[in-house]
Order: C-alpha cells, then structure tokens, then sequence
C-alpha cells in the first residue's frame, strides 16, 4: 500500500512538473486572451464579454483574470508562457517588398505616394502604442522572461492551422491589417521541420478588408463592424452594374493585389473623397454590395489559383476578418483543388492569442489537439440562479423542458438560452442564443426589430446531423464550418419550403449542424420539434442588442426577458418565464 502511495505522489509531481501552461493575449478588436495546458485549449474569451463595449480593444485585464480563476491559477507568474501576436512590427524579408511597392507607386502614381507613407506611419504609431500597453503589463507584474512574441498574420495562419487536425496544406489570412501586411498565402506541413512558408504577402496599403470596410461605409454602415450586412445586401443586387467600378478601387494584377491610391481608394476606413461618395451614389445599394462582395471572391480566387498552380488538391485553413464573410468561404470551399477546409471560429483580431498561444506550445513540442468546441468563455455560478429567480419573480417551468419549448415555439414565443461556458468568437452556437421556428418568415421583421437590428442575411438556422442530407446540397458530416457557422451551403427545395425565414435569396443558408454526443438537449428538441411540425431546423441568432456584445451572465439574460426581447429564458437546464 505504501509503494502504490508513493507511486501515486510520484507520478502526480511529475505531471505538474511537465504541465505547460501558455496565455495568449491580444489587445486588438476585440481584445482576448486564452490558454492552452499541454496542447489543449482550455479557455479563451474576450474583454467585450465583460466591459460590455463592443469589439472594445483595450488591455484584457478582466478576460486574464477570468481564465487564472477559472483554471485555479492563483498568479499570473504561475504561467510558463506569455504568447502575445499583436504588433510584433515589421518583418526583416518584408522590407524589400515594401521598398519596391513603394517604388512602383512612385512610377505609377506620383502624385499619391503619400498616401502609402501615410499608412505606414499611422500602422506604427498605433501598433507602438498598443505594444506599449502590453510591455507595461508584463513589466508591472515581472512576466520579461516569459513572453514570445509572434508576428500578426503568423499568428491568425497558425490560429487555424494548429488546431484544425489537418497536418498539411495551404492557409490563407487575410484582413484589414497587421505589422505591415493584409494577406498573406501560406503553404504547411506539421511534420516538417520549418512546418510555415509564406508564398505571397499583399502589404496594408493593397488591403481587401480595407476595400471592403470603405463599401461598408460608404453604404452608410459602421467599418470594421457592419461587413456583414454588405454581405446579406450583395444577395439582392447585380455585381455586374458595378464591378468597373470596384476595378478601380482595388485590383488583381501579375498574381498580386494593387489598390488606386487617390480619389478611389486609401487604406483606411475614413476619409472618403468628394469624387468616389458621387460615383457610389449613382448605383442602388445592393448594386454596390453585390460589386464588392464578387470583387472580394474573384481577387481571393485569383491569388489563391496562381499561387498554388502547381498543388492538384489541398487542404485549406482560413484566418482574418476577411473569413467572417460567410458566402466567401462557401466559394473557396466548392474550389474543386480545395479538400477539407477549417475556419478559425474566431477568424478576427481576437483569434489572434488562440494562433500565438498554440504556435508556442507546438514549438515546445506539445501535440496540438483539435479544437471541437467555441464553448471555452464565461460560465456562471449555478448556485445563484435561487437567488435571481426569487429577486427579479420568474416563475419556473416545471412540466418536461422540450415539450414546453415546442409548444411556446408553436405559439410564436421566443426562447433566449444563458448555459454552459460562453462561446468564444462573433457566433452564438446555442449557449448564448435565441431561439425561434424557421417556418415564421415575418420574424425577420418583428424579430430584428426587438433586437434593434437592421440586418439584410436573414437569421441563421441550427438543425441535426440526421437531417442535414435532406436539408443541404453535398453536405459532409466532417465539415467543420458548419459545425461552427462559418460557412453557407445551398438548401434543397425542401428546406426553403419548410425553412423560409433562415433562406437567402441566392438559395443558400447559413447552418449550425449539431451532433447528439455534443448537444443533446438541443439534438433532441430538433428530432422532437421535426416529429410534430415536418420542419427541419430552428433559428439561432445571437443573444444580443443590436450594437452591444453577446450576453454573459444570467442576470442579462433576464433583463431581457423582463424587456420583453425574448418570451421565455433557458438558465443552463430549467425555463423561466415572467410571473
């Protein structure tokens, strides 16, 4: 007994000893941090979650102190590592190629040089600040010796790369910016000793998260936030009214991205010149967002082709802000070259510490495991829900949760769910949701109205693996973006008869797929909810206002309920309605 008891003590004080525990960090929008121990990400969510502000960018002190509590670590020096991928700043091959771009716009485009000069000062005053912020952290609680800097697009390529199960491929990351670049095209192979080679880098100045970002504001909409509405408005519009247009803007040339600097186009999301507000207010809205979002697709298209003609098939990873676009990522997964695709759930800023903090555990020889789950945020203390319930006089639900449900859905109430671990990027998936039947088309007004919203995309459905196939055109059950909302897919006549308000124009919809060993209260409403309607998915939109972050903690999801956004309130396994 005593041999085995020492055994025990042993082999546990090896095993702390081996632990490696790594953060990751990044103050951009939104600001975030995770953690990985041994190769496995354990948490990870965002500053937003918790100062309310949305995309808020300031230092993630709340989001850090979160993960430490959660995880039982009681000091940050605790930590093994500290990855940050933010603004590392310029990389020495990129200099050449800046150097020449800028050369080519002295030949080219005399007059406007300054424009490009331009976007290099601003990116390095404002990454020296953000980097500022981060040292001044690190220096005030003693962390020098622990941190590991990596560059930004490095970061969002390995974000994907590392915990998409996938050992080899291509990846593509692209966004409005990051140390210097906006796009860049990757080539990997785990098992290779230098495992990333860059293939092509587009600089700031040529940035296609920046073009896209100026239609949404000259569309009237916020940049940097409202993307997707350009997308939900390009359904309706004819690309080819506009697509000169959009040429001029920006363009693909030699197997490269080349923006107009000038009246047309700079790398910003401000100052938009007299001449281009004119020209955009000759066309109809839609016209304009249809322009840009097949501008978008052929230039992405184009680049990808020219860079990997010489790969027959391959898989692809995907990273940045850019890949938020739903509808682009449907077109490069129906590439035929193209084989399995992953999505980095959060594709944005915010996904950055998840690619820093793997990059340094994979190079610390952990393996890497995949990421199954965005559920890795924020989880409330059940043990208050008493106290709540009593404090603000919910009344409890006590007949069978899913029988309840089907019949409050039947009579056109609206469910919000509050359970589990929040999930960490821009998607909800069902424990932060709203919930409603995909049958009702006229919720896409009342609904988006309730939640202040002025979105074009109708609302996204979630459905069953089981009924899928009979849902969606070439549906894969390995395809991890529909697991993670990701990605669009084309709906079969049956979905768009029973499923009108989740159907977009263009005959696709944008689906969560869930799995009975991963959900099986929600896999069990859709089966039940199918047997007694013939419908074959539900709504989920997220839990939120429009203009404020996905809710967090119980007590907003009953102000809410008491606001009436929603009718009825799912706390972890019970519902609640008003007294």
């Amino acid at each position: 007994m005593k041999v085995s008891q020492s055994i025990i003590i042993c082999s546990l004080e090896n095993y702390y000893k081996f632990v490696q525990k790594i953060l990751g960090v990044t103050n951009s929008e939104p600001s975030s941090s995770c953690l990985f121990i041994n190769g496995k990400i354990v948490s990870a969510c965002s500053e937003e979650a918790f100062t309310r502000i949305k995309n808020d960018d300031s230092f993630p002190y709340n989001s850090i102190d979160w993960i430490l509590k959660k995880n039982n670590i009681k000091n940050v020096k605790d930590i093994d590592h500290i990855a940050y991928a933010w603004s590392k700043g310029l990389e020495p091959n990129l200099l050449e190629s800046l150097l020449k771009r800028y050369n080519y716009e002295i030949k080219k485009n005399y007059k406007n040089k300054s424009i490009f000069l331009e976007r290099l000062h601003v990116e390095t005053i404002k990454d020296l600040e953000k980097k500022k912020e981060f040292k001044d952290w690190i220096k005030k609680n003693n962390l020098e010796d622990k941190v590991i800097f990596l560059y930004h697009h490095e970061a969002h390529a390995l974000s994907s790369i590392l915990v998409s199960g996938l050992t080899k491929g291509i990846c593509i990351t692209a966004d409005a910016r990051g140390d210097y670049e906006s796009l860049v095209i990757w080539q990997f192979d785990l098992k290779k000793k230098e495992y990333l080679r860059k293939l092509l880098s587009i600089p700031t100045n040529d940035s296609l998260g920046f073009f896209y970002g100026r239609i949404t504001g000259l569309l009237g909409f916020t940049p940097n936030r409202h993307e997707g509405k350009i997308t939900g408005l390009a359904a309706y519009g004819r690309a080819s009214k506009t697509i000169k247009l959009m040429n001029k803007m920006i363009h693909y040339k030699n197997g490269t991205v080349r923006a107009n600097n000038g009246s047309y186009f700079r790398p910003f999301f401000s100052n938009y010149s007299k001449e281009i507000i004119n020209e955009i207010k000759k066309y109809k809205p839609e016209d304009v967002a249809a322009g840009a979002q097949k501008h978008l697709e052929n230039v992405i298209m184009k680049l990808l082709k020219k860079t990997t003609k010489h790969i027959k098939k391959y898989n692809l990873c995907l990273a940045g802000g850019v890949f938020a676009n739903v509808r682009l990522n449907q077109k490069l997964k129906e590439l035929k070259s193209v084989n399995k695709v992953f999505i980095q759930p959060q594709m944005n800023d915010g996904g950055l510490c998840v690619g820093a903090a793997a990059a340094v555990a994979f190079n610390n020889k952990n393996k890497i495991l995949p990421m199954v789950s965005a559920k890795l945020g924020y989880q409330n203390d059940q043990s208050v829900i008493k106290f709540l319930i009593k404090k603000y006089k919910l009344k409890k639900i006590t007949q069978d949760p899913i029988k309840f449900i089907i019949e409050s859905l039947k009579n056109n109430l609206v469910l919000g769910v509050v359970r589990g671990a929040m999930e960490f990027g821009p998607r909800a998936l069902l424990n932060r949701s709203i919930v409603y039947k995909t049958s009702d088309v006229t919720c896409n007004n009342w609904l988006n109205k309730r939640l202040s919203r002025t979105d074009f995309m109708p609302f996204a459905p979630f459905t069953i693996s089981s009924l899928a196939k009979k849902s969606f055109y070439n549906f894969d059950n390995k395809d991890k973006t529909l697991h993670f909302m990701t990605s669009t897919i084309k709906c079969k006549k049956i979905f768009k008869n029973k499923s009108p308000a989740v159907y977009h124009v263009d005959g696709t919809a944008r689906p969560q797929i869930i799995f009975k060993n991963q959900d099986p209260f929600f896999y069990e409403l859709i089966e039940q909810w199918h047997k007694e309607t013939g419908e074959l998915s539900l709504i989920n939109t997220s839990f939120n206002i429009h203009e404020q972050p996905i809710i967090r903690t119980y007590q907003e999801g009953i102000f809410q309920l008491n606001k009436g956004v929603i009718d009825i309130l799912m706390l972890e396994n019970n519902i609640y309605k008003k007294n």
